[in-house]
């Protein structure tokens, strides 16, 4: 066991509750890492859950053969180990169980120091602190593609499933929790690729930073960074990995960091792991001032020939395998940016308010809801109480088939599927033109504000409940993908062009929800995640059309329940997107025209907002308090007004009716 030594294993029981913070005391000895695993023994667990416990304090650094008996453990005696759920499953009920702790106590011996900075905390250490007032924001979108538990043996199953499956999507938005369990697994060469609410730009120093769970410093899991700016080319930073190949690093042997560069995961958790775009000067087809995606990829750690990857250097990346656990391979904690370009413009819809299990179909009448830059039209009959274009829900339920179960979304939630109270996403239902005999459908739209022309830069997208049950196992309307045996070419495929300004329109964009045309059936799918659609090739447009494509079609038309699901539409101004000057006054949006008692504004916070009649008497005026507002024009009457935003001296104006 290369740089350990073992002291000893001693086994003991110990009860243990659901959900609750337990403790293991530990001898007073000098120990620099101990670490251990409890496994589930009852006869009737409800799951099988994996629980993992250290301690890692600094000062304890030299080792002593000391043995440890069940009745030896006192608390007078010993200080207090924290046991935390490190992988698997929690309990399901608060029953209490027995568990077989098996305890392996280790010390270190030297391990050669590397070129490269050391450990977080130590002189010349390049970690930075989660909370580092140099992080401008974290990423907020996530997709992930999850791994083996081995990639060595396929056959090895955890949870119900051969791939990691630990921790959500989501846990990876948003700031670094520093927690063990606040992440998400990314298995054995598994991936997830981040996008952000602004570019990445090549400043000053590092750039972002990629952090992950490891709960010392010397136990680490590794993965490659690469990034893109149009979500096709991807280039890899150029890694190196000084371990030593000549034994395999075991499952919890420790790593010397100081022999890691450009690897993520080289600190532990609460600290990231820095990049620093300069170091890919020398790449082609990426600008280093508009990195909108960035993959973290799973360092398969096998010094086996048949599995192993490989740094810049041709140097297999040593790594503790194998790992086969449902928290197994790279745990991404979070992807903060510290050199930012200009904010993208984001309808991620968790500014509306819903109750839980909720949502909006139109039925107020208003005819559609803003959010960011867009516009989404809603057409809702009375009559019949239904709806086309656009809604917005926030229920989770992925279970329940038919159209009970219209506004869920298969994924169990928006891209903000861990939050708890406002996890909102939008949805479609494309209608069928019944009247005019054709049967087709007709394109729902999403229109920017004031017609302003975007370059959008995508969206995440997933099925409805609804559809993917249906495509899956079949309906009274719509048939089973693949037929009996499985084998028929079937598709649901979402299509999205733009209107350019002259009203000419792009080409399509095809995004397939299912796919069953495969030759090998094992490959066919059913979309039941978050995906990213990246609609940056349209150009600039003023707005967007979504239309639905099916293999199964009937006499009315397609059978295959007509619902997709969107997130984080992301808007760039052109300027943003090629390269010129981006001027300091954000793109003002006012809406919607003609108004009634609200007026909606989109303008950078402090922005002022005069409101002018047709004799240029000024009529009201205002400062926003936010850089998405709504004015209450109660006092105006009916007529036409013209409305000028001003910020830092620089006005926009814009003729409005006011109904």
């Amino acid at each position: 066991m290369n740089g350990l030594s073992r002291i000893f294993i001693q086994k003991i029981r110990l009860p243990l509750r659901r959900n609750e913070r337990s403790y293991l005391p530990l001898p007073k000895s000098k120990w620099k890492l101990l670490w251990g695993k409890i496994s589930c023994t009852s006869s009737t667990p409800t799951e099988r859950t994996d629980w993992w416990f250290w301690d890692n304090r600094p000062e304890l650094s030299s080792p002593k053969n000391e043995s440890l008996l069940p009745d030896q453990i006192t608390q007078n005696q010993f200080p207090m180990l924290q046991v935390f759920p490190f992988s698997g499953t929690f309990l399901r009920y608060a029953l209490r169980f027995t568990f077989l702790i098996t305890i392996g106590l280790y010390a270190t011996r030297a391990i050669a120091q590397g070129p490269f900075p050391p450990a977080a905390g130590q002189p010349g250490s390049t970690a930075i602190h989660k909370d580092a007032a140099a992080f401008k924001t974290w990423a907020s979108g996530a997709q992930i593609v999850r791994g083996f538990v081995n990639i060595s043996d396929t056959s090895v199953y955890v949870n119900g499933s051969n791939r990691a499956s630990f921790g959500l999507f989501s846990n990876a938005i948003g700031q670094a929790q520093g927690s063990s369990t606040e992440i998400v697994s990314l298995g054995d060469g598994g991936a997830a690729t981040l996008t952000f609410d602004r570019p990445i730009v090549n400043g000053p120093g590092f750039d972002f930073a990629v952090f992950e769970n490891s709960f010392s410093d010397n136990f680490l899991e590794l993965a490659f960074v690469e990034v893109s700016s149009d979500g096709q080319r991807f280039v890899r930073y150029p890694a190196v990995s000084l371990t030593q190949t000549q034994s395999q690093i075991g499952a919890f042997d420790p790593i010397e960091p100081t022999n890691l560069h450009n690897l993520a995961g080289k600190y532990r958790q609460g600290f990231g792991t820095p990049f620093d775009l300069s170091d890919l000067a020398d790449s082609t087809g990426i600008d280093l001032n508009n990195i909108r995606f960035v993959r973290i990829v799973d360092a398969v750690g096998s010094i086996n020939p048949a599995f192993a990857t490989y740094d810049a250097q041709g140097n297999k990346v040593n790594d503790p395998f194998p790992t086969p656990f449902a928290s197994g391979g790279f745990d991404l904690d979070a992807v903060g940016i510290i050199n930012a370009g200009e904010q993208f413009r984001i309808s991620h819809f968790d500014h509306f308010t819903l109750n839980a299990g909720g949502y909006w179909n139109g039925s107020d009448g208003s005819g559609g809801f803003t959010s960011g830059r867009a516009l989404f039209p809603n057409n809702y009959n009375t009559a019949w109480a239904s709806w086309s274009g656009w809604a917005y829900s926030n229920t989770r339920n992925t279970t329940t088939p038919g159209w009970t179960n219209q506004y869920s979304a298969i994924a169990g939630g928006g891209m903000s599927a861990n939050a708890q109270d406002n996890d909102i996403y939008a949805l479609a239902y494309v209608p069928t033109d019944f009247l005019s005999g054709t049967n087709n459908t007709i394109p729902v739209e999403v229109n920017f504000t004031n017609d302003s022309l975007f370059i959008v830069n995508g969206l995440y997208v997933t099925n409805s409940t609804m559809a993917a049950l249906s495509m899956r196992d079949g309906d009274p309307y719509a048939k089973k993908f693949g037929g009996p045996a499985g084998n028929d070419p079937d598709f649901f495929k979402l299509k999205v062009f733009g209107v350019r300004q002259d009203n000419s329109i792009t080409p399509i964009k095809e995004f397939y929800l299912a796919d069953y045309r495969f030759a090998d059936n094992r490959q066919d799918y059913i979309v039941t995640d978050w995906r990213w659609l990246d609609l940056s090739s349209l150009g600039p447009v003023k707005s967007l059309r979504f239309d639905l494509e099916s293999s199964d079609v009937g006499m009315y038309g397609m059978n295959t329940p007509a619902y997709f699901c969107i997130d984080n539409l992301s808007l760039a101004r052109p300027a943003q997107m090629v390269g010129l000057p981006v001027a300091n006054n954000p793109v003002v949006a006012v809406y919607p025209n003609p108004f009634r008692e609200n007026l909606n504004i989109n303008a950078a916070y402090g922005a002022t907002v005069s409101v002018f009649n047709l004799s240029g008497q000024l009529q009201m005026e205002t400062r926003l308090g936010s850089e998405q507002a709504s004015i209450n024009t109660s006092q105006l009457k009916p007529g036409v007004y013209i409305v000028k935003v001003t910020n830092d001296g620089q006005p926009q104006t814009f003729k409005l009716i006011r109904q």
